[in-house]
Parts: C-alpha cells; structure tokens; sequence
C-alpha cells in the first residue's frame, strides 16, 4: 500500500469508489480520509469507541476538578486518568482494523520514541522519567487518526454543542473565582495545596474546572470556533446554545485574568482570513457573527456589572504587560519567538545526546526524585534528546501541523468552513504547545483529530 502524506490522504474519498464494497443500504459513519484498502467503520462496531471518545471528552474536561477537589490525594495518578480510555480505544480499533498500522506520521514518532528510550536508557536517565516521557511522546496521538475514521461531520457538531452547553457551566466557574480570594478553595492548585497563579489587581487566573489556566485557554479557543461557524450556518446549532454559549465565552475572557484567552481566541478569528482568500463571496456571512458578537458584547457591558469590573481588571492586566514586554503584538509576536529559539538557550550543539526522555516534564522530574521542567515547549525535546534526536520530535510537530493545515485548506475550496476554524484553535497546541502537562497534550489530540474529522464530508 503507498504511503500517502496527510494532505492527500485526507482527500474525501467520492462515494463511486466504495459502492461495489459498501451498497447503499449500508450503514456506514462515513468516507475514510486515510488510505485506499483501509474500509469504512460500520457504525455497529464504532458506536462503543465513539462512546469512549466522549468519556475522554469528559475527563478532558473535568481532570482537573478531580485532581483540585475531589480527589486531591490522588491527583498524581490521575494525571493519567485518560491513558486507560485511549488504550482502550486502540484495543478495539486495532481489533477492527482501524489503527493507523501504517500511517507515516504514527511510524515516525513511534521510531523516534524507541531512538529516544533507547538512548535514555544508555546514558541512565530514571525509568519511570523515561516512561513518562515515552507516553507523552507517543501514546495519544493515534488518537487524532482513529477519531477522523470513525467520526462523522455530524458527531463533530454535537462535541461543538457540548463546547457552547458547557460554557456555562464552566463560565460560572470562571467567575467565582474571580471574584474569590486566591486563597479560596476555588483557586486551589491541584493536590489540594497552594493556589493558582496570580494576575493583576490581586486576582488570580483563572483555571475552570482544570488543572492549570491554559485549560480554559484552550476550551473557549474551540468555543469560539463553534460560534463563528454557527453564527455562519444559521441553524447548525439552536439560537439559545448559540447566544447562551456566545455570552458564556464572553463573560469568560474578560474574567479569567489571562491574556493568552484573548490571543489564542483571536487566531481562531484570523482564520476567517483565508475564507476570504479562497471564497470571497462567501466572506459577507462573517458580518452575522460580528453583529452577534459584538450586540452580546454591549447587553453584557450595560447589564452586568460583573461584565465591566472583568474588562477593567484586564485592562489593568494588558498595562502592566505592557511595560515588561511591550505592546500586545510585541508580546505576542515575541512569545512565539521565544518558543522557537528557546532550544539554542540549553546548550542545544553541545549537549548530543539529552538528560534523558521525561526528564524536562514537571511530571517526569518529579518520577526522578527532581523538580522542573521545561517551560517553554520546544526546549524540552532538546533537553531531554538532545540535538539530533530532539530536532526529529520538533520537525514531526512542525511536519502534522503543516499537512493538517493544507487539508483545512483544501476543505474551503470545497466550501467546508468549519475545518479552518477547529485548526486555527489545535494547530497552535500540537506545533507549539507544552505537551508534557497532561491537559495540553490532551487538547493537541482531541483538537486535531475533531479538526480532521471535520474535513469528511
């Protein structure tokens, strides 16, 4: 079987190649976007890896109320509460010949990943750190694939739904603790101790029902791609998850006291940019989301008080920004290129051969007897792998962010806009983001693969 790179194996395959194998009564979930001879999931045997798919959803979501509230002894184990689920996932895909055996990108990373163990292991890096890191490396990104094979456009919508439901939930979250004391059992830290990270004013970031701020960074990223696509195509959601889901994302960025809600959202926005590139005459439907956004925007400001105290504390948040790194573009702009260079600052042509797989996650140094990690996510493949075999993991990131955003590309000129949004919200999570801290890289795999999924017509 050739191999085929992701933009031109996600092509939609036409229904005339498959009616000799699958007739029209078949019921089927889907055209495979993968390879030629890898055959559709009857929607009998996918029903219960869909079903799974959603608790791993769920556990996305609600990890870290788990590990803050509910069950704070625990919370270093369950800093692993999504690997049984994905595991599980795989053991019934492989066995309906579903698993990406020969995908180029799962043979890739898989290969580097053994490289990596193996060298960890001869300069005698910790075993549980090389664990760790092995299945951070590795473990979930399967996942993106079997979710474009078994999901359908219509599944996709229904997670955007449970996105607009949740927010308001997860907003009311948002909001007490930001009206509450750091010190305030809201704002605790995961394991029941400490509390969140501080922003201006005396406030704190924050974190929802996750672990860490970037949760809720992420969450409203995908929010608002659903609400741009719904506000688009009148009737894909009803008008009250819409507006309600639309207030909710609102609310919530001006309370969460973090500018990257704001920037990460705002990329999302930016992908509209090539919808009127490639479809200009479609490009007036977006007037509809900026009237309803910005209408939702004013009822907010002159109805809720707790709207305009937000919008103050984080205009107090961009000013004191400002005077350490500069304007918002600055900062943004210099953010990035933080992340980039961030390598050739740990010694990145002098040391070969790393500290060893794991070893620069706060969960792996912690498995090692240490403390740290890697703050900046590029870094962390050199620390830990050093210069050659750190450079592999960094181009495979580069290299399925590329081929995820041709196959966006691509759905546009077939008049699917919905892909381009999702990718403008997971892109940026698997090039650039800390897939060491558990619910980052559970965004990265989740996120790509609904954005793949979404390109299926």
């Amino acid at each position: 079987m050739p191999r085929q790179s992701l933009g031109s194996a996600c092509e939609n395959v036409k229904l005339s190649q498959y009616e000799k194998e699958f007739p029209p009564n078949m019921n089927v979930t889907g055209t495979v976007p993968f390879a030629k001879g890898v055959t559709l999931a009857p929607a009998g045997e996918s029903r219960l890896i869909k079903r799974l798919i959603w608790v791993y959803f769920i556990l996305l979501l609600f990890e870290g109320a788990l590990r803050k509230w509910f069950l704070p002894g625990m919370s270093q184990e369950l800093l692993i509460v999504r690997d049984p689920i994905v595991i599980w996932i795989y053991y019934l895909a492989f066995a309906q010949g579903l698993f990406p055996m020969e995908n180029p990108y799962i043979e890739k990373v898989f290969k580097w990943t053994i490289l990596a163990t193996a060298v960890s292991l001869m300069i005698g890096a910790h075993p549980f750190a090389i664990a760790y890191g092995a299945r951070t490396n590795l473990l979930h990104f399967p996942l993106i694939f079997i979710m474009a094979k078994v999901l359908n456009k219509r599944d996709v919508i229904r997670f955007g739904k449970a996105f607009l439901i949740l927010a308001l939930p997860m907003t009311w979250i948002v909001t007490q603790q930001f009206q509450v004391d750091r010190d305030d059992i809201l704002n605790v830290a995961a394991g029941g101790t400490g509390f969140q990270l501080e922003t201006s004013g005396g406030k704190v970031r924050a974190s929802g029902s996750f672990s860490f701020v970037s949760g809720i960074v992420f969450y409203y990223c995908f929010a608002v791609s659903f609400i741009i696509y719904g506000f688009i195509h009148k009737n894909i959601f009803p008008k009250w998850v819409l507006y309600l889901g639309t207030g909710a994302t609102l609310l919530a960025m001006v309370t969460s006291g973090s500018r990257a809600v704001i920037a990460e959202s705002l990329q999302v926005v930016a992908c509209l940019g090539f919808l009127a590139y490639y479809r200009p005459y479609e490009f007036g439907k977006i007037t509809t989301f900026a009237f309803g956004f910005s209408s939702m925007a004013i009822v907010l400001y002159y109805q809720l008080d707790l709207f305009k105290e937000g919008i103050e504390f984080l205009s107090l948040r961009f000013e004191e920004a400002a005077n350490v790194e500069g304007n918002p573009i600055e900062a943004y702009f210099n953010r990035y290129y933080q992340i980039i260079t961030a390598p050739y600052y740990y010694s990145m042509w002098t040391d070969t051969f790393g500290a060893g797989l794991g070893i620069a996650t706060r969960a792996g140094a912690a498995l090692s007897g240490g403390y740290g990690g890697a703050e900046i996510s590029w870094s962390r493949h050199i620390i830990e792998n050093g210069t050659i075999i750190g450079s592999l993991f960094i181009i495979w990131r580069i290299w399925v962010t590329k081929d995820l955003f041709i196959v966006c590309i691509n759905s546009i000129k077939k008049n699917n806009y919905l892909p381009i949004l999702l990718f403008g919200a997971s892109g940026p999570i698997i090039a650039f983001g800390l897939l060491g801290q558990p619910t980052n890289l559970g965004f990265a795999a989740f996120g790509c693969g609904i954005c793949l999924a979404s390109t299926k017509a």
